[in-house]
Parts: structure tokens; C-alpha cells; sequence
């Protein structure tokens, strides 16, 4: 497709842009999943097409399409001119880009087995042995699922970029519910649990091991008491901190939302330019970075779509805020001397807008016994269950799947029904400690954008201890 590229970007350069970029993108995806000892499908899919960016009168042009004829890249280049001209007349401002010197090179997945050469066979194996230890006495529907996606791109600039790239990524998911007769059901599942990698990640996952684990759960909460309504104190894993990074210091140090592009559909922020560098966001224990160039990580790349190499870019230093999450467009528009690497597309159909790559909780250094064992009485609370933000996420609530009786310094038994609304300032304020058990959690569909895309983004966290906070009853 080199060669096809080139061609589109010469052919728009002389129609008069002064800048373009064409993106060929081929995507594939398979997925296996078992329902209660049963294969529930076997899927395949895929797509392949041609993105064309210009830009022509101070204003964007996009067009795409999936057929490589001579015509079909010739009226390619007319569309994108078209939607340019008509973007031009309501534009405020000409679009300016935030430099970037030319790059070329190849970036791949590092993979030992390749997912989708896994025997259909041994996948659902692998799956029946999962939903064999989701059985429980109690157990009503059980679901295992294992996912595999391919994407192979090329992006062509005006500038002399030419880079290619080809990313694998696996996922898994399980869960179960539980019904008892006098009992609330419970329900214990794990739908963020993606990476980039091979198959030696689900390998690595031992899938019926985990299986046991939420039946257990799910077992245990059926019988659980209500919490009580109460201030205390609460540890946090791993994949409840990714979800509220993700939802309370991703979405809103998207710099599209500070420059109202997404006001109409995902909303704004709370977290303005003049606040850079004086926003108290949390406590001193708290430092969220966004790295696209963390090892096996949804949001990691070579290259994003706007040709920028993958970069790390502090968000919250020490509690303050400091970062936003910007593409070439937003950082000249923000004043930023350079891109933050945040500029990604769905697919070729789709025109590139900022969106996460690995934002993170940094790791403390300390074990999460000791953060435990400092607590006389409290709660740890296991990965998120319902949740819901107001649209400049600063306000938010959430529940838990799983809370457990810390006493004395040790884990207990469970207890049902824990929820919590904070804002969000408040909440990180009242981290008091940091663990050094960091783990990456995988997410399939971040939702964003006018028309939709779902985008595949990462965020790491360790365990993190959070005092007095107000907790509520969900019965």
C-alpha cells in the first residue's frame, strides 16, 4: 500500500493542501466463548480501507474508503477536499499543527505464540476447564470468553513520515452470577482483562484458577451482610483504581474537552489550562502518567496517527496537576510546544481524535500487608461493579463487586451492598498510601466521539489505601 499512499498524499499536496496524511488500516478479530459448559460462538471478523486526511483553507477534510481502484482513491481525494471546503466556512480559526519532525521505521507486537494460530479446539478446552470452576452450588449463569485482534497499519504524511505498524492483542472474560432463594444474586466478572501480547497472556492468566476465585466470591457474598453506612477506611485494588483513573484523570485531561470539541457528546472537564501546575487533583501519594510506551499495553504504539513517536507525559505530579492528553492539533492549540502522542483512530473509517493510551497510577513503595496492617477497621473493596459521572467528571459514584472486613490489620469475611460518591479532588485527597504491586488492566471500548468509536486503552494501578471515606448502602 506504500505506493498507494504516497500517490494520495502527492495527489492532494497538488490539489492544494498544505498538509495530508493518508492511513491504511487492516483489522481482524476471533473470539471463542462457552456459556454453562456449551460453545456460545465462534467469531471472525474484519475490515480494511484507506483514511485520507487534508488540510485546505485552514480546516480538515476527512474521507475513507475500502476499495483501492484508481476511480475510488481519485474521488478519495475530491471528498476529503469537499468536507475541508465546508468545515472552512464555520471555522473560527485555521487548524495549526504542533511541529514534528519526519519519522520512518516499523514497530510490532513482540509475540511468542500467535493467538490466532491457537487450535479452535484448545481454546474451548481451556474455556469448559474455566466454566467447570465457575461452578458453584449456587451458580446460574457462567460465562468464559477468550479474544484475539490484529491490526496492521501504514501512515503516509506530507511531511515525510512513512511508518508501519502491526499490533496483537489478546483478552479474556469471565463471569458468574449466583441465586439463592432469600438472597439478593451476586455476580462476580472481569470485563477489562486485555493485553498487548500473545497468547502466552491468557496462558499466563490460568484461567480456571481465577474461575475458582470469583465462585467463591459470588458464593460468599450471597450470605453477606450489609455494610454499614459509615466514614472508614478503604483499600482499593487494582482493577477498581484503573477504572477510576480511567474515568476521574483520563477522560478529563483529554484536551478536546478543555477545547470544547466534545462538549455535544462525552462532556467537559474540570481541569482547565490555568490550572496547570496549581490544581491540587489528590494527596502527595498520588501521580497519574499517560505512556505509550509501556510494555504490553492497550494504548501502547510506535507511532500514533498523527505520526507522533509514543511518549510518556505526566498528568498528576505529587497530587498537582500538570498534563493534559494532547494530539499535534491541540497542542498548538493549548500553546504546547510538542504532542503528546494522543492522536488515534478506531479504524481507517475514522478520523483521528485525542483519546488515552496507558494513563497509570505510579506505584508507592510499599507492600500492600502493611497497608492492611495498619488498619484497625475497614474495608477492602474488589473491583468495580455499577458506576455513573457527571460529564466534567469531577463528580462520580460507584459500587463494588467484592468488600471484604479488614479488622485488626487483617482481610475477613465479606460483606454486601458497599458504594461510595466522591468528588473527585476530595477522593484522591484522601490517599494516604500507595502500594508496590502495579498491575495493567486492558480496556475493549472506551466510547468517544461524533460518529462513536471504541477505542482499546490500558491503565495501570497498584493497591491504594483511602481514609475516611463515606461509605453508602446499595441493598
Amino acid at each position: 500500500m506504500a505506493g498507494q499512499l504516497a500517490d494520495l498524499v502527492e495527489a492532494a499536496c497538488r490539489r492544494g493542501a498544505s498538509y495530508a496524511d493518508a492511513r491504511w488500516v487492516e483489522r481482524e478479530r476471533e473470539s471463542v466463548t462457552v456459556k454453562g459448559g456449551l460453545v456460545e460462538g465462534v467469531e471472525r471478523g474484519g475490515d480494511r480501507g484507506i483514511g485520507l486526511r487534508v488540510i485546505h483553507g485552514g480546516a480538515w477534510g476527512f474521507a475513507a474508503t475500502d476499495r483501492a481502484g484508481e476511480s475510488d482513491l481519485a474521488r478519495l481525494v475530491e471528498d476529503a477536499f469537499a468536507r475541508a471546503d465546508a468545515s472552512a466556512s464555520t471555522r473560527r480559526a485555521p487548524v495549526r499543527l504542533a511541529p514534528q519532525a519526519p519519522q520512518r521505521g516499523t514497530y510490532r507486537t513482540q509475540v511468542r505464540r500467535d493467538p490466532f494460530a491457537v487450535p479452535i479446539a484448545e481454546r474451548i478446552d481451556l474455556l469448559r476447564a474455566a466454566d467447570a470452576a465457575l461452578c458453584g452450588p449456587n451458580a446460574r449463569t457462567r460465562r468464559a470468553g477468550v479474544f484475539a485482534f490484529r491490526t496492521r497499519k501504514r501512515l503516509v504524511t506530507s511531511e515525510g513520515t512513512d511508518v508501519e505498524q502491526e499490533i496483537v492483542e489478546t483478552a479474556t472474560t469471565l463471569s458468574v452470577l449466583a441465586v439463592k432463594a432469600g438472597a439478593k444474586p451476586a455476580q462476580r466478572y472481569d470485563m477489562r482483562n486485555a493485553r498487548q501480547a500473545g497468547w502466552e497472556f491468557v496462558e499466563a492468566e490460568d484461567l480456571p484458577h481465577r474461575a475458582a476465585e470469583y465462585r467463591d466470591d459470588a458464593e460468599a457474598i450471597l450470605d453477606a451482610p450489609l455494610v454499614e453506612a459509615r466514614s472508614t477506611t478503604v483499600v482499593l485494588d487494582q482493577p477498581f483504581l484503573a477504572l477510576l483513573v480511567h474515568e476521574s484523570c483520563g477522560h478529563p485531561t483529554e484536551s478536546d474537552r478543555i477545547l470544547e470539541h466534545e462538549v455535544a457528546f462525552a462532556g467537559t472537564s474540570f481541569m482547565w489550562p490555568e490550572d496547570r501546575g496549581r490544581l491540587r487533583y489528590g494527596s502527595e501519594h498520588v501521580s497519574i502518567t499517560a505512556d505509550a510506551t509501556v510494555p504490553g499495553g492497550l494504548g501502547t504504539f510506535g507511532w500514533d496517527d498523527d505520526g507522533v513517536p509514543a511518549t510518556r507525559t505526566p498528568l498528576i505530579e505529587r497530587g498537582v496537576f500538570v498534563g493534559y492528553l494532547t494530539s499535534r492539533e491541540t497542542a498548538a492549540e493549548l500553546g504546547l510546544a510538542a504532542s503528546g502522542a494522543c492522536a488515534r483512530a478506531e479504524g481507517w473509517q475514522h478520523f483521528p481524535i485525542v483519546r488515552m493510551v496507558n494513563v497509570s497510577l505510579e506505584p508507592g513503595t510499599r507492600r500492600f500487608e502493611d497497608l492492611v496492617r495498619e488498619i484497625d477497621d475497614g474495608l477492602l473493596l474488589c473491583s468495580p461493579a455499577s458506576y455513573s459521572l457527571d460529564d466534567k467528571r469531577q463528580n462520580f459514584h460507584f459500587s463494588a463487586q467484592v468488600a471484604r472486613v479488614i479488622r485488626n490489620g487483617e482481610v475477613q469475611g465479606h460483606v454486601r451492598g458497599v458504594a461510595f460518591q466522591s468528588l473527585t479532588t476530595d477522593f484522591w485527597g484522601r490517599c494516604d498510601s500507595v502500594a508496590d504491586d502495579w498491575q495493567l488492566h486492558g480496556f475493549l471500548s472506551c466510547a468517544k466521539g461524533e460518529p462513536l468509536q471504541l477505542m482499546h486503552v490500558a491503565h495501570g494501578a497498584p493497591h491504594a489505601r483511602f481514609r475516611d471515606l463515606p461509605l453508602e448502602v446499595v441493598p
